[in-house]
């Protein structure tokens, strides 16, 4: 597990969301206690601060092209029950490092796990021309709003074939053709084993490179126990990422 990735694993299944102004004040207070000196704290504050701004501006972009995705929304308290982590959406400037213009190739299948709302797959599947996109997530409102999303975008649809699974990740069998599977951060624990039991099983009945791009890789050290390599890890105080392959 990354140093940054340790930390947020550490702290996260010790909060529990409040209201949405002191929660953004606790995140920014959070990050700028893991640096030393008043004025680099205020550097790391000034500039959660502004990814936030870009954050809305973003949000409101989007809208105006269909696509409402904004969060965070949770569904339980973090009290250490729940391998869930709620609905947090990818931020818009790391989706643009994550998947670049070539990143994407037309026989590609991407498997989204804890797709919420659905910015990633409808952000993906308006551009690039892969084979199809999947969206699994067990919140049924949040895929409703995500389906909602897709028939409401009114930009362009370079993929046109998306699929919304209503089912609990851990219980989710892997379709054969996927080739690229995205997760930020939607479950730790023996929910993320058993994910990773199912991506076994499909590279067993139907062997190929499997590539992972992982943004907050919380369960980093269960990957590489099963077998996956790191191709590029990025290091950063708030979004961490890591790019594995494996076959």
């Amino acid at each position: 597990m990354t140093i940054v990735a340790r930390r947020l694993a550490n702290w996260l299944p010790a909060k529990k969301p409040d209201s949405h102004v002191v929660k953004r004040l606790g995140v920014a207070w959070y990050f700028a206690q893991q640096v030393e000196g008043v004025p680099r704290r205020i550097a790391v504050a000034s500039r959660w601060a502004l990814l936030k701004v870009e954050g809305h501006l973003f949000d409101g972009y989007y809208r105006l092209w269909g696509l409402d995705t904004k969060g965070p929304d949770f569904d339980h308290e973090f009290d250490g029950s729940s391998d869930f982590v709620g609905y947090v959406p990818s931020p818009w400037r790391v989706l643009r490092i994550l998947f670049p213009a070539d990143s994407l190739r037309h026989d590609d299948v991407l498997l989204e796990y804890g797709s919420g709302k659905g910015r990633v797959v409808v952000w993906v599947a308006s551009r690039f021309r892969l084979q199809r996109v999947i969206a699994v997530d067990h919140n049924q409102n949040s895929l409703s709003v995500a389906q909602d999303n897709l028939e409401n975008w009114r930009g362009q649809l370079r993929c046109r074939d998306v699929t919304f699974a209503y089912q609990r990740a851990a219980e989710f069998e892997v379709p054969d053709d996927v080739t690229v599977v995205y997760f930020y951060n939607p479950f730790i624990g023996e929910t993320f084993h058993r994910v990773l039991v199912h991506l076994g099983a499909s590279l067993a009945r139907n062997p190929r490179t499997l590539r992972v791009i992982y943004l907050v890789p919380l369960m980093h050290d269960a990957l590489v126990d099963a077998g996956f390599t790191v191709v590029r890890t990025h290091e950063d105080l708030f979004y961490p990422w890591t790019m594995y392959s494996i076959g």
